[in-house]
């Protein structure tokens, strides 16, 4: 006779087919992200194409006089800035059919894919206003706006209206209290007025643990918190609240694997040997790591070298690139950016290789970096390893005169049509024109590559 569990495990077997599938209708969002920096930003209604702003950068002498005397006539200096608008969209569709079966498991499909559609351009926008570059996509197919990781990289004092510095490197270095007070006095000083609560820290989950884990270390077992939106509390330290974003965390995913080529005709790079390290943005996720440094060696004075790879695969929550970041040096461990490239070329094929000419980068030899010469080309930006997991830290005014994001129209849902095709599609269009502008550079302030040690 057999037991009463090889009955039942007999039993269950044979009838199995016949048993109800029984299905939690609780649906567990398993793709998350901290975005809230997107609704800290402030914002403005544009209703064209290119956002222009005025500002003056230098005010007329004044000095001394003898009795009686005068001094030249002077005047203010004044310049303008622009930021191109871009057009970002989510399509997103379901049937008929599908939104009639799926009712008593989720009730309204097409509205829980418009909720996804939302949450997705969210963090696509969150993504651009860390990572996006709008000169190395302004020729593709994609075209996307600038964000701080180009807007805040003063690495070093140029001349005129760009004579201050607003990024620092610190290497790889792990986090200390102090880092935060050096930024607040980049800012301070660049900006000649206090910098408090008008102001905000923008930082990794992971780094603001390592935050409170400082104020604990100095007997701080509590920041004072803030609210920058609705709903929102934040920690602060120095009346500075503390935002989280999700794309400021490198994680381990790292660039796969490099190779190089050269040819002695096309360019302009001089006889050496050129060190290289790859790196790309991921949609909705930031910039990871840099793949293992390759070398080439050119000769003449004429030279190109080719650098080719297979599009990364392992990114999170299966995204895809949106950008490369190539570094060069013609030393070993001392590369710093050369540019960005759009990660498809104008064709809208994926880029799987780019021509460095020594004053351009092209992308499968089609040229398009959006413009004539390297873009977003900086000499202090260095890449970022695995070994360390090296991350930024930005001071962000919340002032719209220092900081704002202009848009057309904001977040906007557009109803579509079925098709004569697809007569049973129920589909729908998530539309938002916007930029970041950052009107006053020296008001911004960045850490860069500085380790959260917990």
């Amino acid at each position: 006779m057999p037991s009463e569990l090889e009955e039942a495990i007999t039993t269950a077997g044979a009838v199995s087919p016949l048993i109800p599938k029984a299905i939690d209708p609780v649906l567990l969002e398993y793709q998350r992200r901290y975005a809230p920096l997107l609704a800290a930003i402030p914002t403005k209604q544009w209703n064209s194409t290119q956002y222009f702003f005025n500002r003056r950068v230098q005010r007329p002498d004044s000095g001394g006089v003898v009795d009686g005397g005068a001094r030249p006539i002077g005047n203010s200096t004044y310049e303008q800035a622009v930021f191109n608008i871009r057009l970002y969209q989510a399509v997103g569709s379901v049937t008929g059919f599908a939104q009639t079966v799926t009712r008593d498991i989720v009730g309204d499909l097409r509205q829980l894919e418009l909720d996804g559609a939302v949450s997705s351009m969210m963090w696509t926008l969150e993504n651009a206003v860390m990572w996006g570059h709008d000169g190395a996509t302004a020729n593709g197919l994609y075209p996307i706006s600038t964000g701080l990781d180009y807007l805040v990289s003063n690495w070093s004092a140029g001349t005129g209206s760009n004579n201050f510095v607003n990024a620092v490197d610190l290497a790889g270095g792990n986090f200390a209290l102090h880092y935060l007070d050096q930024l607040v006095d980049l800012v301070e000083t660049n900006a000649a007025m206090p910098v408090g609560s008008d102001w905000m820290f923008v930082m990794s989950p992971r780094m603001a643990s390592a935050v409170s884990q400082a104020f604990v270390a100095q007997q701080r077992f509590q920041a004072p918190t803030t609210m920058i939106g609705a709903g929102l509390n934040v920690p602060t330290y120095r009346d500075i609240p503390i935002v989280k974003s999700s794309f400021l965390s490198p994680r381990s995913n790292q660039m796969g694997t490099v190779t190089t080529a050269t040819s002695t005709t096309g360019g302009t790079l001089a006889a050496a040997t050129y060190y290289y390290q790859v790196s790309a943005v991921a949609a909705r996720f930031g910039e990871i790591s840099a793949a293992t440094e390759v070398s080439q060696t050119t000769s003449g004075s004429t030279s190109t070298v080719t650098l080719s790879f297979s599009t990364p695969t392992s990114l999170p929550d299966g995204s895809g690139p949106i950008l490369y970041k190539v570094y060069r040096s013609t030393g070993t461990g001392t590369e710093t950016l050369v540019g960005v490239v759009d990660a498809f070329d104008t064709t809208g094929a994926a880029v799987t290789s780019i021509i460095d000419t020594g004053t351009n980068l092209l992308t499968n030899s089609s040229g398009n970096t959006g413009a004539t010469g390297y873009q977003g080309a900086n000499t202090g930006a260095k890449p970022r390893t695995v070994t360390n997991a090296a991350e930024d830290i930005y001071l962000v005014p919340r002032d719209p005169n220092f900081l704002v994001r202009p848009y057309t129209r904001d977040m906007q849902i557009l109803p579509l049509a079925p098709t004569v095709t697809s007569p049973d599609s129920l589909p729908f269009a998530v539309l938002t024109d916007t930029t970041l502008a950052v009107r006053g550079p020296k008001y911004v302030g960045r850490l860069s590559r500085l380790v959260a040690a917990l």
